[in-house]
């Protein structure tokens, strides 16, 4: 069995060959992504709900997808835990799911060195028993870094704009108003 990382657009043949397993946060993390278009809105909101409530990882049966809480991920305090989810996920994909590729998608402003360090503690407690690869997804390569901006952020920063440019126009309009009212003299 081999664990690797790989940027999140060099991961090697389609998703469907993977389990994937990420954390659940239906707004910020990587989880919209795989939910899009093949589970409800609703019912993402719900599991995600249920999820960080109970404080335990569950999955988007029948889709080959699982999540962690997002605390695990979002809170240092927490990051020891990580490592005993990703165990129960290999005993329960030992059982049960039978996946042979596990792709683990915890981006986050955090980085990914802490879920390389809790994944590799998981592999001692839970040696996987199919599985034939893990990749640890890590950001993007070869993409220009652009802020993430908030929703409200990029509307405000396109109403700026909008103004600026309208601000523009009105000078000009002014400036053209002008030059007429001064050759007209």
């Amino acid at each position: 069995m081999r664990i690797v990382r790989t940027p999140s657009n060099k991961v090697e043949g389609p998703i469907s060959d993977y389990h994937v397993l990420t954390y659940a946060d239906s707004g910020f993390g990587p989880l919209p992504h795989y939910t899009k278009r093949r589970v409800p809105r609703d019912q993402v909101e719900e599991i995600v709900s249920r999820i960080n409530q109970r404080d335990e990882a569950a999955t988007f049966f029948p889709l080959p997808l699982s999540a962690v809480p997002r605390k695990v991920i979002w809170d240092k305090l927490h990051w020891s835990e990580l490592r005993a989810h990703l165990a129960d996920f290999l005993q329960v994909n030992a059982r049960a799911f039978g996946a042979r590729r596990i792709l683990i998608d915890m981006q986050s402003p955090h980085g990914t060195a802490h879920v390389m360090e809790a994944l590799r503690g998981a592999v001692e407690d839970v040696p996987p028993v199919c599985v034939e690869e893990i990749v640890v997804v890590t950001a993007a390569e070869g993409v220009d870094e652009q802020p993430q901006l908030s929703r409200r952020q990029r509307d405000a920063n396109v109403i700026a704009a909008i103004a600026k440019d309208h601000e523009a126009a009105e000078a000009e309009s002014r400036n053209r108003r002008s030059r007429a009212q001064q050759r007209t003299f």
